[in-house]
């Protein structure tokens, strides 16, 4: 992405854990917690999060403790816009 002209602003998450709040924030502008859910996370495998999400809140506070819940790459292109995983077609389609 760098090297296609956008400024980027990288936050490891695994280093410096996001907080709740920012997390709910995640969740909104992705369009919902099934959006934005590691389903290969052990944790979301026993909890049944990938048949059944849990509210906004709950993944959350749970990412805030185990941040591996959360697909990565997440890149956040506006207030409204977020783009979850490898999208090459999303990423293409950006406008520096």
């Amino acid at each position: 992405m760098r090297k296609s002209g956008f400024e980027l602003e990288e936050i490891n998450y695994a280093k410096a854990p996001l907080t709740a709040d920012v997390v709910e924030q995640l969740v909104a502008r992705a369009g919902g917690v099934a959006a934005v859910l590691n389903t290969r996370h052990a944790v979301a495998k026993e909890q049944g999060w990938a048949a059944s999400p849990p509210p906004a809140r709950t993944f959350a506070e749970a990412v805030a403790q185990e941040p591996n819940l959360l697909r990565r790459p997440i890149l956040v292109v506006d207030e409204t816009k977020v783009i979850v995983g490898f999208d090459q077609a999303a990423y293409k389609a950006l406008k520096p």
